[in-house]
């Protein structure tokens, strides 16, 4: 063991100001401290030619683009050495709540702007203050081409490490050398105080340690007054020896030391930014899915000669990466903040949906939607007045392209309009000319005369389109739907039977028609209300079960009922706050879904929406960013991405225990908890804005707190045998998330067939294909696979003609750089040669 106070010990004094970009300003405030910290960093700089600065989130110096003599002088230390670009990553991102590919995306074009700006990019990862971190980060951190990181939280009373420096292990092998470091900030005032804290962090038997010192969280750095005491401190007797470095010195210092290994998690922190702003979090999901949607169809058209628009989706990429900077998607920072955060995934939605939607009609044109291949010329049969509008009479009824970006077949709902329709008939056809189900529903304008409104499941080819057409013709009747039926009282396909409770409009029981066992243990999707006395993080929560109430004084109606789907409406209410659950079974599915629509009034409590599965031995798993793990079933809060799943032991009607489980899907939630195999999605959280404790509040001003108003969620449940990889419950979140876009048409022909996949996987039960994009500097293909079972595959990517074989190891994320000549190899998240 070394002495702190050694010579021997080494201690490598790092400078550095946490700016966080968004927290308790907005984003111009935040643009205005970079500028003004960094010119105080040069002049630090200057002033010690042996001192060294280091910065991340490539965003803040893309924003410094507009003082380009400020940028070439970062620039300029950056080549002498005295300036370290780290982190590597667009900003310092929630990296519980950001999707596994928006964090590759943190990388590409983190690490491209450095390189531009800076002429290097980043070899250290760096999260001092996001709220906790997945395990499956090790292997994100090394294909963002990271080789060391850095972190702070959570803090020594949070986890038990068995080192401060150790290989930190990923769920698939992956290791990088981390460094749990004691704090991110100092004041010049109490430096000494603030370095003899660090030096009781350390590794005894290392002879390097690190610290960081600098003033941060709004900026500032490294004082003339901090500087100075560090070199009088550096000449006491009774000190160690103090040596200002980069961390990237300090850890080639480190590098090759005997170290433990840590495998797992790094939580927790904050469990209450899980849960808090809901309206962030709800646009994030939607954003990120909506971009990965935008690439796919924009790779699928450019067969259609559709020019891949990279300016607009970088742009759209860049405003959604900036919105997960820890402090807005974690829900920590003040209203007006969160305003412009919603401005600007605003701009990332209509920017995808611009491009997903000219990608489609690229497509679209290229598609013969002819019926049995006959002249345009013949197609239209007449045009006649009918009232206020021109109606047409399309012998050949209205196409109707489909799109599946997914990477697997699938089978969905799909709800379309058309316009000057004055007939009662109406026929689906598919593009083998096979009549498909269908239902009217009502118009969603209440002035929807001539514009019938039906829904039909639609059967999509991998990553894909198929073709639809809708026929002024009366159904053959030969199109047989499994019965459904519907009541006040319950829903039932021949799947599953939905028995209702009268006074909370909760589910009393869910039976499997098969094997008439009721798979819960008491009231499911019952919307509870539990009491919140935390701050805004939820400092010092571990858990949100202290129940106040249920929703209730119901009322129940049937929505729908016909031949696709039996929807079952349930209203309910406690106190001020009101709740719509809409329950809807398919007939020729075993999909159960709900939409819910939460009108939210309560101050210091939680709502919950809570499934008690009748299972014994359960095990508890989480989707995170790029993987899953599996948790105690102790009702902690945890963090979780789409989905989450109880699994154990169900007695039959035998009395025979089997295997079986319940999963729960959501679109837009992040923070639940399973106690035995009791599921509890956290739905909103009311603390006012920005607390911290220990800060006070006045109970004579008026705050302003979360969630008020309405919000709504889709969620859907997938019972099992067995477990939930059989059931494919990632796929079917991921589904869920990205749903299937549709283009109405009109007749002509095309060299393109009804119905193409242009990508598919064979042999890969386990695997999804994430991400489908252009590459950033030519015409190759990025194909990103992310094995989500835990299990070794191997199997074969199909691209137009190209058959390419692949091997992935449990939970890999495996990205292809694939040429239009169709040759592959594997690369990293920078979209270079990797391993």
């Amino acid at each position: 063991m070394i002495h702190p106070r050694s010579k021997d010990l080494t201690f490598h004094l790092v400078g550095h100001a946490h700016i966080d970009p968004v927290w308790l300003w907005d984003w111009r405030e935040g643009h205005e401290t970079v500028k003004a910290t960094f010119r105080s960093a040069l002049d630090r700089l200057h002033e010690n030619p042996d001192m060294v600065f280091v910065h991340s989130s490539a965003a803040q110096y893309a924003w410094m683009e507009s003082h380009p003599v400020l940028l070439a002088e970062v620039r300029a230390a950056v080549e002498r050495g005295q300036w370290e670009p780290v982190g590597g990553w667009w900003v310092e991102p929630d990296v519980n709540l950001a999707h596994g590919e928006a964090l590759a995306r943190q990388a590409l074009l983190g690490q491209r702007t450095f390189g531009r700006l800076l002429g290097r990019r980043a070899r250290v990862g760096f999260l001092p203050d996001s709220f906790g971190h997945p395990g499956t980060l090790p292997q994100l951190l090394v294909q963002s081409g990271l080789d060391s990181f850095v972190f702070m939280r959570p803090s020594a009373g949070e986890i038990d490490l068995p080192s401060r420096l150790f290989h930190w292990e990923g769920v698939d092998g992956t290791r990088i050398l981390s460094a749990h470091v004691e704090c991110y900030n100092s004041s010049p005032n109490q430096i000494q105080t603030s370095l003899e804290r660090n030096l009781a962090w350390r590794p005894e038997a290392l002879q390097h340690w690190v610290g960081l010192f600098g003033v941060g969280n709004h900026g500032g750095g490294p004082t003339r007054r901090a500087i100075a005491n560090l070199r009088e401190l550096a000449e006491q007797p009774d000190w160690p020896t103090l040596r200002l470095n980069s961390l990237r010195g300090f850890f080639d210092s480190v590098r090759h030391e005997d170290v433990p290994v840590y495998a797992g998690e790094l939580q927790h922190h904050a469990r209450g930014c899980y849960a808090a702003v809901s309206d962030i979090k709800r646009l994030n999901r939607q954003a990120e899915h909506a971009l990965l949607r935008a690439e796919k169809l924009a790779v699928m058209a450019r067969s259609a000669n559709f020019s891949y628009p990279h300016e607009s989706l970088t742009r759209a990429w860049q405003g959604l990466l900036f919105n997960q900077f820890h402090d807005i998607l974690a829900g920590s920072s003040i209203p007006s903040a969160f305003q412009d955060a919603y401005h600007q995934l605003g701009e990332v939605l209509s920017i995808a949906g611009r491009v997903t939607f000219a990608a489609s009609q690229a497509i679209a044109d290229s598609v013969d939607t002819r019926r049995g291949g006959r002249n345009v010329d013949e197609v239209i049969r007449s045009v006649r007045w009918d009232g206020p509008s021109w109606v047409t009479d399309y012998g050949d009824g209205v196409p109707v392209l489909v799109f599946n970006p997914s990477s697997a077949e699938r089978d969905e709902a799909v709800e379309i309009e058309l316009n000057d329709w004055h007939t009662e008939h109406l026929r689906l056809i598919d593009d083998t000319g096979r009549e498909v189900a269908h239902q009217r529903l009502r118009p969603e304008s209440v002035n929807g005369q001539g514009r019938p409104r039906f829904v039909f499941r639609a059967h999509l080819p991998a990553c894909g389109y198929r073709l639809y057409r809708v026929l002024d013709e009366q159904s053959s009747g030969q199109v047989l739907s499994p019965p459904l039926s519907a009541s006040t009282g319950g829903i039932e396909n021949a799947y599953w039977s939905l028995q209702f409770e009268s006074d909370t409009g909760a589910l009393r029981a869910l039976i499997n028609k098969f094997s008439g066992v009721n798979l819960l243990a008491g009231t499911g999707a019952q919307l509870q209300v539990v009491r919140d006395d935390s701050d805004t993080w939820g400092h010092g929560a571990h858990a949100y079960r202290q129940l106040v109430g249920v929703f209730g004084d119901a009322k129940l109606e049937v929505l729908e009922l016909g031949e696709v789907r039996a929807t079952v409406r349930a209203t309910t209410r406690f106190r001020s706050s009101t709740a719509v659950q809409d329950f809807t079974l398919y007939a020729n599915s075993p999909e159960i879904t709900a939409r819910l629509s939460l009108d939210w009034r309560e101050t210091h409590h939680a709502a919950q929406l809570v499934f008690p599965a009748a299972l014994s031995d359960v095990s508890a798993t989480y989707e995170v960013p790029y993987g899953f793990t599996t948790r105690p079933a102790d009702g902690e809060e945890e963090p979780v991405q789409s989905w989450l799943d109880v699994s154990g032991f169900a007695r039959d009607r035998r009395g025979v225990s089997r295997p079986a489980g319940l999963a729960l899907l959501n679109d837009s939630k992040y923070s639940a908890s399973v106690l035995g195999g009791e599921i509890r999605l956290t739905l909103a959280r009311s603390p006012v804005y920005a607390h911290h404790d220990p800060a006070t509040l006045d109970p004579a001003v008026t705050y302003e707190h979360l969630d008020q108003g309405p919000q709504r969620v889709r969620w859907s449940l997938v019972p099992h045998d067995g477990d939930w990889r059989a059931a494919r419950v990632p796929a079917l979140a991921e589904q869920l998330n990205q749903p299937v876009v549709f283009t109405r048409e009109y007749v002509h022909d095309g060299a393109a067939p009804g119905s193409h996949s242009a990508l598919r996987l064979t042999g890969l039960a386990t695997v999804t294909v994430s991400a489908l994009k252009q590459a950033e500097d030519d015409d190759d293909l990025i194909v990103r696979l992310h094995e989500w079972g835990g299990q070794a595959v191997s199997g074969t990517v199909h691209l137009g003609a190209h058959a390419i074989e692949v091997e992935l190891r449990p939970q890999q994320v495996l990205s292809l750089r694939i040429t239009p000549g169709g040759e592959a190899r594997v690369v990293n998240f920078l979209e270079e040669a990797h391993g």
